[in-house]
């Protein structure tokens, strides 16, 4: 029997862990976090129990339970990012004033030597 490589059909994600203990299980079909779990398995593959790239594609791991993290982000209806004084506003727009000045002329740089190797 052929291994089903399509996630559009095999798309389970789980991670799982008891209370008490100190590592956690994932099981992932999403390259998001296939993609993820893969880099801290390479930066830091000392610090887990396991991991397994099984045939369906998918990735099993064992990590230490502390990188589980939820970060629901900013809650809806609610004003996002800092609070900036009229002075910070208007600094801002003089340093972005400045960088597109900036950018523009690298631009025309750019285009230029393009035009020129043609």
């Amino acid at each position: 029997m052929a291994v089903e490589r399509n996630f559009n059909k095999n798309n389970e994600n789980c991670v799982e862990f008891l209370t008490g203990e100190h590592y956690a299980v994932c099981t992932y079909t999403n390259p998001k976090h296939k993609n993820r779990i893969l880099k801290l398995y390479e930066e830091r593959g000392d610090e887990f129990k396991y991991f397994y790239e099984n045939k369906d594609g998918s990735i099993c791991a064992k990590f230490p339970l502390k990188w589980l993290k939820m970060n629901p982000g900013i809650k809806p209806g609610t004003e996002s990012g800092r609070k900036r004084t009229p002075e910070q506003i208007e600094e801002f727009k003089n340093r972005m004033a400045k960088y597109r000045v900036a950018n523009s002329e690298h631009q025309k740089d750019y285009k230029s030597q393009l035009i020129e190797k043609s």
